[in-house]
């Protein structure tokens, strides 16, 4: 088994490799196509440019291309053991696809570290340099309203800062409004600037009023026991997929300082965590639908099959994405639900062939005619 595991590996690396390069230099290719002209002006014309820009834009078209090579890599590697039999003689020797899946876990699991570094350690970092290249595509989301302010959220305090004060780090005019438990304002701070200061931050000249008492009065220094990361708020103008797993969680932990729904990044920390496991789950919807070959069944209803279900999870998990951002469904359910679905599918392929149920699939006699249906 030792010996047809590294047999399988080896054909299902050298097909990825292949595939993943086409896939990946063709995406690049036409991206240059489209974007050249506003990399030159960006770069102010420089040549040098559209290698940087296409060397900066690798890790992400990888990442989104990566399942679907390994979904081509398998279905190739089934097509190569078809076509020399050899799928044919691993069934007859008893190994079933339970087998088949197991020996071909290390390179899996290669493929599930390898997705899950390329989106948390590739992807944030060089979408950061393409931005700064200064294209407009990638130009920061506008987190400030239309007077130039930005509002945040720390508990159930309110704040607005200019948004040049964001940006450059430093709290300056800084306006707070301190909020109850039943959200009725109690407190009105407004400060020259802010010091972070251990569990808070210390306002300097500050006016305070007090809704209660109606007083008004000023003060050299106050302390407010707000949490304001101020090298987070860059993160709140990013988009989700170019941002790291810890800078997600700490957008989570702090929720997204009231600039988004809070479903919104724990959603993201969900689909993360699950979109890695895609490769793996790829792998073993090929095998399990392989099985259906022993029967000598169509190839081509295999391939059709494998492409229908990856599309179909494809669709239900930007479906079931877009449904957590906006809190219709709970942020678990939207991460991890698509892929429990097709979990369960390859888990009940397993099962129906093992226990030795009617295949589905069309099978043909040794007289070339279509046979209804037969058991192993």
């Amino acid at each position: 088994m030792r010996v047809l595991s590294l047999y399988l590996t080896r054909l299902l690396l050298a097909r990825f490799a292949l595939v993943l390069f086409a896939t990946v230099s063709f995406l690049i290719s036409f991206e240059l196509l489209e974007r050249s002209d506003n990399v030159l002006n960006a770069s102010g014309g420089e040549l040098t440019s559209l290698a940087i820009y296409a060397l900066l834009r690798l890790p992400d078209f990888t990442a989104q291309l990566l399942p679907t090579a390994t979904l081509l890599a398998a279905i190739l590697t089934l097509a190569e053991l078809t076509r020399h039999h050899e799928l044919e003689v691993i069934w007859t020797a008893g190994i079933g696809p339970v087998s088949v899946i197991v020996g071909l876990l290390p390179v899996s699991l290669l493929l599930v570290i390898m997705q899950f570094a390329i989106d948390n350690w590739a992807v944030p970092p060089a979408m950061a340099e393409v931005r700064d290249m200064g294209i407009e595509r990638f130009q920061r989301r506008n987190i400030a309203d239309d007077s130039g302010a930005v509002w945040l959220r720390s508990d159930l305090d309110l704040v607005r800062i200019p948004a040049e004060s964001a940006q450059s780090g430093e709290l300056r005019n800084i306006l707070v409004f301190r909020r109850d438990e039943t959200g009725q304002l109690f407190e009105q701070l407004k400060a020259a600037s802010a010091t972070a200061s251990g569990t808070g931050w210390i306002l300097r000249d500050v006016e305070r009023f007090t809704t209660e008492a109606r007083e008004h009065s000023q003060l050299p220094e106050l302390f407010w026991p707000g949490q304001l990361e101020l090298e987070q708020l860059a993160l709140l103008s990013m988009e989700p997929n170019e941002l790291g797993l810890r800078e997600i969680i700490a957008l989570v932990t702090n929720r997204a300082y009231g600039q988004r729904r809070g479903e919104f990044y724990e959603t993201w920390l969900h689909h993360r965590l699950a979109s890695a496991l895609v490769p793996l789950l790829t792998i073993s919807l090929v095998i399990s639908l392989a099985q259906f070959l022993r029967g000598r069944g169509t190839f081509g209803w295999i391939f059709v099959s494998a492409i229908g279900v990856s599309f179909g999870y494809l669709m239900f998990a930007r479906t079931a994405l877009a449904m957590g951002e906006v809190g219709l469904m709970p942020p678990w359910l939207a991460g991890w639900g698509p892929l429990l679905a097709l979990t369960c599918l390859v888990g009940s392929l397993l099962v129906f062939r093992e226990a030795g149920r009617t295949s589905l699939i069309p099978t043909t006699n040794s007289k070339g005619r279509a046979a209804a249906s037969g058991r192993w």
